[in-house]
């Protein structure tokens, strides 16, 4: 089954079922929108910057109560995510013209990565690059800051996550819509590269889970006219390893921690891979099956039942290693999001076997990347929430550790940004305005925070405590 056709056949069957859909929603639909929460004293404060998926909108760059202190509508218009470099530059994904936003390298119908300076002049570009869910520059290895690594090198090399248009046999008989990967030197000559099709062999999938797969790779439209492809891996996230305690200790023994190396996450397969940046082939597999019997092996140690006691991870996102400098530093943080995502054998609520792995809540979670041990992990329940689905993005999203231990978490599906503490008390949380006209929805698939010394066009804004009602009292006033 395809993406596409499970979503519509979901929302057809509720209209068809009531009168009046959104009354049947299980979340309030009236709630306050900007900043929510706001306590200086114990966030990181700086500036949040967001692309809000409204073609007419672009990226938005926010202070910490909300306001606009900037705004790129030509910069990532429905693509993600746009980038905060140090100096006031913007990077993100621009639109030759309007019907141009595809997601092919190379392609005449796909968009160009640029980099902006305040004054919205193109100061890099490479066009055609089609460029889809993440990014990274030279010097920085996750996009986002960390002490003695800003995002700032938008001369150097750019890895670049893309896609081609393939055929592989061995995955499904299908036209495969899949995923690559580009590093681009300054003068725009592609330095290295890495398919993902090419090292189907190297990833651990099961039989079951590799016939669903030829048969349904996801296949559906993407944003190259006329073209359907099997997004059959789906990776939203590739970035560096980058500086690491790991490697810092013993270079032979953490060899797979490499700093030039790679860390991808796969949503449609449940899974995350290290790959080796010299020879290209898979080191290291998180996923996709976490069951009890499931054995983790590294360095030559077995770990029994460290995949169950890590969880079942379903769908996620901005898998990625917390960058050295950071609390946790070395670390593997993930957005767990649930909701639906794998291959495997038919069952009631997958009777394709597509997407068989199915969660209504989601989790963020730090864990140790020899061990698997979690080190932490945030949701509903660890913040004493009843209801599991009080914490929840069935898609898109993701997290960022802030130098002060806090993490700065983008919940996509529903437009907020929250950030919280190690002991999960909610500090700052914002609710994204920017509704698209027909789908009534304010999707933002993941938002940066940065220092207030990367943009020195700005002065410093006033930091003002935003406190929130009690919702068990607050009342709307009739008339």
């Amino acid at each position: 089954m395809k993406r596409r056709e499970f979503l519509t056949g979901a929302a057809v069957a509720a209209a068809a079922t009531l009168v009046n859909p959104l009354k049947a929603l299980s979340f309030p639909t009236v709630f306050p929108h900007g900043t929510t929460i706001y306590q200086p004293e114990k966030c990181w404060n700086g500036f949040t910057v967001f692309g809000t998926e409204v073609e007419s909108e672009g990226t938005v760059l926010i202070d910490m109560n909300g306001n606009v202190v900037k705004q790129w509508k030509d910069i990532g218009q429905a693509e993600h995510p746009p980038k905060m470099l140090k100096g006031g530059y913007l990077a993100g994904a621009k639109r030759p013209a309007p019907d141009k936003k595809g997601r092919v390298w190379d392609d005449p119908y796909s968009t160009d990565l640029v980099v902006v300076d305040w004054n919205d002049k193109v100061v890099r570009n490479i066009p055609r690059a089609g460029m889809h869910h993440d990014y990274q520059f030279e010097g920085n290895p996750v996009g986002y800051h960390a002490p003695g690594m800003p995002v700032d090198n938008y001369k150097g090399n750019i890895l670049v996550l893309s896609h081609k248009f393939v055929h592989n046999q061995f995955i499904s008989d299908k036209e495969l819509y899949d995923d690559y990967i580009a590093e681009v030197d300054a003068d725009g000559k592609v330095v290295w590269d890495w398919l993902a099709s090419e090292h189907f062999d190297e990833m651990n999938f099961p039989l079951d889970f590799k016939k669903t797969m030829y048969k349904y790779p996801t296949f559906s439209m993407t944003r190259t006219p006329g073209r359907k492809g099997g997004d059959w891996i789906h990776v939203n996230a590739a970035s560096y390893l980058g500086p690491n305690k790991w490697w810092d200790e013993d270079k032979e023994k953490y060899a797979v921690f490499n700093p030039e190396n790679i860390i991808i996450s796969c949503r449609q397969t449940n899974t995350s891979f290290i790959i080796d940046k010299k020879t290209k082939k898979v080191l290291w597999q998180v996923g996709p099956e976490f069951y009890r019997d499931s054995m983790w092996e590294f360095g030559g140690k077995q770990y029994k039942r460290a995949l169950s006691k890590l969880g079942q991870i379903i769908g996620q996102h901005h898998t990625h290693m917390i960058p050295k400098g950071l609390p946790g530093g070395g670390n593997i943080m993930v957005y767990d999001n649930g909701g639906y995502a794998g291959y495997g054998k038919r069952n009631p609520g997958a009777p394709e076997g597509w997407s068989d792995a199915r969660r209504d809540y989601s989790r963020v979670i730090e864990f140790d990347p020899c061990t698997l041990k979690v080190v932490w992990e945030h949701s509903a329940k660890q913040m004493g929430m009843r209801n599991k689905y009080q914490f929840y993005s069935d898609y898109v999203s993701s997290a960022q550790r802030l130098p002060n231990g806090n993490t700065l978490i983008t919940n996509g599906a529903v437009g907020q940004f929250q950030e919280v503490t190690p002991d999960h008390e909610i500090v700052w949380e914002y609710i994204s305005p920017y509704y698209t006209a027909n789908g009534k929805y304010n999707l933002v698939y993941r938002a940066y925070r940065v220092p207030y010394d990367y943009v020195p066009q700005l002065k410093k804004p006033t930091e003002i405590k935003v406190t929130p009602p009690d919702n068990t009292t607050f009342r709307i006033k009739a008339g």
